[in-house]
């Protein structure tokens, strides 16, 4: 049996208003990247999990998220 193969037609991306700035999108991805960036150096042993904390808060200064868990009530979330 024999698949055919259809040809990929590219649609062009239509822009999705997510009520998110370009600057907030970006703060976000870059926050983001530097989470992953220190969570591997935690993983490694190269920082210790203070280090981890005090790096996470500069980051979370310098690329503010748009919730901060502290202002989020998470107190009637269920298990």
């Amino acid at each position: 049996m024999t698949k055919q193969v259809k040809a990929v037609t590219h649609q062009p991306l239509i822009p999705v208003k997510t009520g998110m700035t370009q600057q907030q999108l970006l703060d976000k991805l870059h926050y983001q990247q530097s989470r992953q960036i220190i969570t591997k150096l935690l993983n490694k042993g190269l920082i210790s999990e203070n280090e981890f904390k005090q790096i996470d808060q500069l980051n979370q200064q310098s690329f503010p998220p748009l919730i901060r868990t502290e202002n989020v009530d998470t107190s009637t979330i269920q298990s």
